[in-house]
C-alpha cells in the first residue's frame, strides 16, 4: 500500500463548496439579525421620543392648570395671540398670592408662557391649545401635541377663585 492511497481513505475536513455554502448561509443569517436589530433600535428611539414628548406635555399641562387654579376669576381673559392663531389660543390671568400676570399662548406650533414680561417657549409640536369658560369660575383647557404619526391630547377643567 502506498502512502497516497492511505490518505484517500481518511478524508477529513470540508470541501471548498461546503465551506462557501456555510459562509453564504451564515452571511444571510447575519444580515437578518442585523436588520432585526436595526429596526428594534429605530422603534425604541421613536418610542422614547414619544414618551418624552408625552411626559413634557403632561408636565406643562399640569403647570397651566396649577397656575389657573391660583388665579382670580375676574382676571381671566381668553383671546387669541394674533390673527393667524386659532380663537381662544391665549389665556391671561393674575395669580392671587403674587399678583403676577401670566399669559399662556400658542404661536405657530409652539406654546409660550409670558411671565414678568419675559416670554419662554414651553413646547414645540403643538397642534392646538384651546381655553374656554365652561361655567361660573370653571375653565377648560384642551391641548393636542404631536406630529403626522403620533398625537397626544390633554383635556381638563379647573375651578378658580373668586
Amino acid at each position: 500500500m502506498s502512502i497516497f492511497h492511505s490518505r484517500g481513505l481518511n478524508k477529513k475536513g470540508f470541501t471548498l463548496v461546503e465551506a462557501l455554502l456555510s459562509v453564504a448561509f451564515l452571511s444571510i443569517m447575519g444580515m437578518g439579525v442585523i436588520y432585526f436589530f436595526k429596526n428594534s433600535l429605530v422603534s425604541m428611539h421613536k418610542t422614547q421620543s414619544n414618551i418624552i414628548l408625552r411626559d413634557e406635555s403632561a408636565s406643562v399641562f399640569e403647570n397651566i392648570l396649577n397656575d389657573l387654579r391660583q388665579s382670580e376669576d375676574s382676571s381671566v381673559v381668553i383671546d387669541r395671540f394674533s390673527e393667524n392663531n386659532l380663537p381662544n389660543s391665549l389665556i391671561s390671568f393674575v395669580v392671587v398670592p403674587s399678583a403676577e400676570k401670566i399669559f399662556y399662548y400658542q404661536d405657530g406650533a409652539s406654546l409660550f408662557i409670558n411671565r414678568k414680561n419675559a416670554a419662554k417657549k414651553l413646547l414645540d409640536n403643538l397642534v392646538f391649545i384651546q381655553f374656554s369658560s365652561s361655567s361660573y369660575k370653571t375653565y377648560s383647557v384642551s391641548m393636542k401635541l404631536g406630529n403626522s404619526k403620533e398625537n397626544f391630547s390633554f383635556e381638563s377643567s379647573v375651578f378658580v377663585r373668586n
